[in-house]
C-alpha cells in the first residue's frame, strides 16, 4: 500500500532492516499478544517498533486490560531504548485528544492527525498535541498523501479562518492575483 504514495518499503525488508508481523487481534488473548511482541522484539532487535493500531487490541480484552498490556509493552521498549510508534483510530465524532486506551501519560510525543472539513471537502491536518521536555510548534499543518510521498503544507490562517485543500489554494491564488494587480498599478 505504501507504494501508492511513493514509499518503497520492499527494499528495506530485503536488506533485513524492516520486518512486518501481523496478527488479528482476535487470534489470541492480550497476554499472548504481549508474548508475541516480546519475541519479535528480542529476535529482530529493532530501533523502532510500530503497533498499528492499538485500538484493535480492544477486541481482545477490556480497556483496563489493554492499558495494562500497553503499559508493559511500552515499559519493555523504553528499557531497551527502542523508539515506539503507536497509532490509534478514533471513531468519527469522538474526542480526538485522548487515546482510546488512555495511555497518554506514557507517551513522550503525541502527533494528532485529524480531518478538517470545510466547504464539502475533507483534508488532513497534523499537529503536535504534546511533546514532553522539548519546544514544539502549536500550529496545524496540512498533511498530504501524494504519489511522491507525504507533504506537510502550511495552512492558510488569514482573515480569521483556517483554510486547507482547494479553499487554501483558491485563497492563495486570489491573493497572488491581487498582489500582482497592485504591483502593476504601482508601476503605472
Amino acid at each position: 500500500n505504501m507504494g501508492s504514495i511513493g514509499i518503497d518499503l520492499a527494499r528495506w525488508v530485503k536488506k533485513g532492516l524492516l520486518k512486518f508481523h501481523s496478527a488479528r487481534p482476535s487470534l489470541y488473548g492480550l497476554e499472548m499478544h504481549l508474548v508475541t511482541f516480546h519475541k519479535v522484539i528480542d529476535a529482530f532487535k529493532p530501533q523502532v517498533f510500530v503497533v498499528d493500531p492499538i485500538s484493535n487490541l480492544s477486541a481482545a480484552g477490556t480497556q483496563s486490560e489493554v492499558k495494562s498490556i500497553l503499559t508493559r509493552l511500552i515499559d519493555h521498549l523504553k528499557m531497551k531504548n527502542i523508539t515506539t510508534y503507536l497509532t490509534d483510530l478514533n471513531h468519527f465524532g469522538s474526542s480526538l485528544e485522548h487515546t482510546s486506551e488512555e495511555i497518554s501519560s506514557l507517551i513522550d510525543t503525541w502527533l494528532l492527525l485529524r480531518d478538517i472539513e470545510l466547504k464539502g471537502e475533507r483534508n488532513r491536518g497534523l499537529y503536535i498535541l504534546k511533546s514532553r521536555g522539548m519546544a514544539h510548534s502549536n500550529q496545524i499543518q496540512e498533511f498530504l498523501l501524494t504519489n511522491k510521498g507525504i507533504d506537510l503544507i502550511d495552512i492558510y490562517t488569514g482573515s480569521g479562518e483556517v483554510l486547507t485543500g482547494s479553499a487554501r489554494a483558491a485563497q492563495e491564488a486570489g491573493e497572488k492575483a491581487s498582489e500582482l494587480a497592485s504591483r502593476r498599478e504601482a508601476e503605472r
